[in-house]
């Protein structure tokens, strides 16, 4: 298949599953040693676990350090 056609597909099937076709879910579990992982990657996927409020507050910490380091 060409990408768009494999684009294609996965949308029609990602619309499929939020109807509640579960036959079209997928799932790949990656398993990568920390050690060969970039800071900024375990940074982003930490945060992927907090609250909204969390998330929010983490990047007015960053925006904090950004603007006293410049």
């Amino acid at each position: 298949m060409r990408v768009h056609d494999d684009t294609l597909q996965g949308l029609q099937e990602a619309l499929a599953y939020v109807k509640g076709d579960t036959t079209k879910g997928r799932s790949v579990t990656i398993t990568i040693d920390e050690n060969e992982i970039d800071t900024e990657v375990i940074i982003f996927h930490q945060l992927g676990k907090l609250s909204n409020e969390n998330k929010r507050k983490v990047a007015n910490y960053a925006n904090e350090l950004l603007q006293a380091s410049n």
